[in-house]
């Protein structure tokens, strides 16, 4: 795609990759649960704890979002390799080569509460639009000074649009009660194949990333 989009230039890549066995066989037991456990903050470092690149801290790196392309539980390696292939020609096209073409997904720009906490809005920049696919992927959690156990966040469903604004509504066990946090997509495998909550309208292979904040 690269290729094409540049009028037929030669395009070069080049790979720094360590082969080896299988990180399972060598890595400690208790490492490798903790990997396992926290795969969407492995996510969340990886994007220097903004959500996205680039961003100001990484203003000339790009990447693929690619949690939501799982279809197959025994693997966490996405088998649709044409959709990693499309995203992150897409990006390299956008921070690489300029090119102004539509690169990543929605961006949280704002996060407003209703004074009962029964309500929460999320606004989003970056797109045009935004299209619903399902009403899940959002948890609040409003107890535990910092939510660091899954089990702490509650569903926050999606119960409107109004452009590029989604209200969220909380789960009863948290109306009335002070709002901790907020997070989307906050699991190692957080929703079906191509079936994350929100994607861009004019691109529907561009996927909002995973979120995460602390009121």
């Amino acid at each position: 795609m690269i290729h094409e989009a540049l009028g037929g230039r030669p395009i070069g890549l080049i790979a720094t990759s360590w082969s080896g066995t299988a990180i399972e066989l060598w890595m400690p037991p208790s490492a490798l649960k903790d990997c396992v456990d926290e795969f969407p903050l492995i996510r969340w470092h990886q994007t220097f704890d903004v959500g996205y690149v680039p961003n100001s801290v990484v203003p000339k790196v790009f990447m693929a979002v690619a949690l939501d392309l799982r279809d197959d539980p025994n693997n966490i390696h996405p088998r649709t390799k044409h959709d990693v292939d499309y995203r992150l020609s897409r990006a390299g096209l956008g921070v690489a080569y300029n090119q102004q073409v539509q690169f990543q997904g929605s961006i949280v720009s704002s996060v407003s509460l209703a004074s009962t906490s029964q309500t929460v809005n999320v606004t989003y920049t970056g797109v045009e639009n935004i299209e619903l696919r399902n009403p899940n992927g959002f948890e609040v959690c409003c107890q535990g000074a910092t939510c660091s156990d899954d089990i702490l966040w509650v569903p926050a469903t999606i119960s409107s649009k109004n452009g590029l604004t989604i209200t969220l509504t909380v789960a009863s066990q948290c109306v009335a009660l002070q709002l901790i946090g907020l997070r989307y997509l906050w699991r190692e495998t957080p929703c079906l194949f191509k079936d994350a909550a929100i994607y861009s309208y004019t691109d529907s292979n561009l996927p909002s990333s995973l979120f995460i904040k602390y009121f």
